[in-house]
């Protein structure tokens, strides 16, 4: 019991150290030491905590938070695609830059990482599409199998080739490479469904953006970058990895791993499967972490002087540079958790500039999306030589097109068809379809849209009587959609509660960081031995 105490004891306190050496201040040599390390490829040992991923993360977190902050003021399309592009970034990057930063060596430059995410994820992607182009099952279970290997396969051999590339047989440099292009793969996989499922107004839903954002965000730290991290270590832990079967059972792990997380499982179920794939990886990174510094510094007869997380007791003494520092720092918190206020607020949906409705019957919304009227034109109609053409046009004599018109239901219809043949055979195809409607405004003329589900089938065809409907979000399952409208009565009122809150907690974080940081520098300006 007494060894648990102290070990637990140990534990602690090296977690107390981690933290504040995380966020203690660091100087520009250190900055400079970080962008440099490796790039000269020189063989030395560094024993410094990993801080520079979350300086990343905060700043990562607080553009996606202004971004979203401008749309959901102003609906300005322009914004959308820095959203998407910070809602991939915000945890895939900074967490690589933490895998970096544990590797121990000089040998290894943050150059080298990045090209590998961008070349490798890249690859991968394409190989993964490669795969897809051949699959035509819609089977879920079958699909979640299909992916993870054909996912886990791109993912693979993008890393091993790298790997072969420059030449590295150091297992923690493996992973790190493997995770670098797992990392590649997801922010661009998340970019995708952020821009799918939400990329439905004028600007995006910002509702369905938060949520994908924490959602992919959060479970890409256990997942793909894992996955093939996993493929990575083994490949450069022995001599001939491609005769060796552990290399391929940790491959047939990764992708069973991948294939359990695509699962469609319901219920307790898929929180068990999702736990058992989190923690199950989240222990392999933990080994092969800790494991691969331990061989580094054996190797070199070295020690990690003392610990993994060793205390630097001169950056922690509070002389002026300290209070200045912690002032700062201060500020950073500030905004963070002002940052981490406005996407929660971003979150809510309120009934302002644009609205939702949302069916789960097909035609509810089609009788919406035609105001109520009811029109029953024949999406299909087929050409009718006995009815005369309303238009038609001719070159060198040989119809192209004519267009029909047809009286039904009191409404008039339109149908435009191309026409291909020699004047002899005539082939009629439909290409448009509109009805003329009187409103109390005056007659206008509407054409036949088409709203397609995720697989690429249309879901409904209707004419859009609704000039208040910008866009539309369909579920998944393709069961629910959700039409997105405008509302041109709103007025933005910065009196109501909603703005009120959001303002007034502003405010006070904002005060109270800027008070704090006044207080610091107050104690710093006292202080005369200052040691920088």
């Amino acid at each position: 019991m007494a060894k648990i105490k102290k070990g637990a004891s140990r534990a602690m306190a090296q977690l107390a150290c981690f933290f504040k050496q995380t966020f203690r201040r660091h100087t520009h040599d250190e900055y400079a030491e970080f962008v440099t390390r490796g790039v000269n490829r020189q063989d030395y040992f560094h024993r410094k905590y990993p801080w520079f991923y979350m300086r990343l993360f905060a700043a990562c977190f607080i553009l996606f938070a202004v971004f979203l902050l401008i749309i959901r003021f102003t609906s300005n399309e322009l914004f959308s695609p820095s959203v998407i592009l910070f809602a991939a970034l915000v945890f895939n990057v900074p967490y690589l830059v933490l895998v970096y930063e544990v590797y121990p060596r000089g040998d290894l430059s943050l150059l080298q990482v990045f090209m590998t995410l961008l070349i490798g994820g890249t690859g991968a992607c394409v190989g993964a599409q490669i795969f897809y182009a051949f699959w035509h099952n819609s089977n879920e279970w079958l699909l979640a199998l299909y992916s993870g290997f054909a996912e886990e396969f791109s993912k693979a051999l993008a890393v091993v080739i790298i790997i072969a590339v420059i030449r590295t047989k150091q297992p923690l440099i493996g992973f790190i490479m493997g995770v670098a292009v797992g990392c590649g793969f997801s922010i661009v996989e998340d970019m995708g469904y952020i821009f799918v499922y939400s990329n439905e107004l004028p600007a995006i839903n910002i509702t369905t953006t938060i949520t994908l954002f924490f959602d992919r965000g959060l479970t890409a730290l256990c997942t793909h970058s894992l996955w093939t991290g996993a493929v990575g270590w083994a490949f450069c832990c022995f001599k001939r990895p491609l005769v060796n079967p552990i290399f391929y059972f940790v491959f047939a792990s990764s992708f069973g791993l991948h294939a359990l997380w695509n699962m469609p499982f319901a219920g307790v179920w898929k929180y068990v499967v999702t736990g058992f794939c989190i923690v199950v990886a989240v222990v392999f990174e933990i080994i092969v972490v800790y494991k691969g510094r331990k061989a580094l510094f054996d190797d070199a007869g070295e020690q990690p002087t003392p610990e993994f997380f060793r205390s630097d007791e001169q950056s922690l003494k509070k002389n002026r540079q300290y209070y200045i520092h912690a002032g700062h720092l201060s500020l950073t918190i500030a905004a963070v958790m002002i940052a981490f206020t406005a996407i929660i607020y971003c979150a809510i949906p309120f009934r302002e500039t644009y609205y939702t409705q949302t069916f789960s019957d097909k035609q509810e919304f089609i009788s919406f999306m035609q105001d109520g009227y009811e029109l029953s034109s024949e999406f299909d109609r087929e050409y009718d030589e006995n009815l005369p053409n309303s238009s038609s046009t001719s070159v060198d004599g040989v119809l192209t097109s004519v267009t029909q018109k047809v009286e039904e239901g009191g409404f008039t219809y339109y149908y435009a068809y191309n026409v291909v043949g020699d004047g002899n055979i005539s082939f009629y195809f439909l290409t448009e379809v509109s009805v003329d409607i009187t409103t109390a405004t005056g007659e206008y003329r509407y054409f036949k849209e088409d709203l397609y589900d995720a697989k690429g089938r249309v879901y409904a065809s209707y004419f859009r009587i609704r000039s208040d409907v910008t866009g539309f979000n369909m579920s998944a399952d393709g069961e629910e959609i959700t039409a997105f409208m405008y509302n041109p009565a709103f007025v933005m009122d910065y009196s109501q509660p909603q703005y009120a809150i959001l303002f007034y907690v502003f405010a006070g974080i904002a005060v109270s960081a800027l008070t704090t940081y006044i207080i610091f520098y107050i104690i710093s300006r006292r202080i005369k031995d200052d040691v920088e």
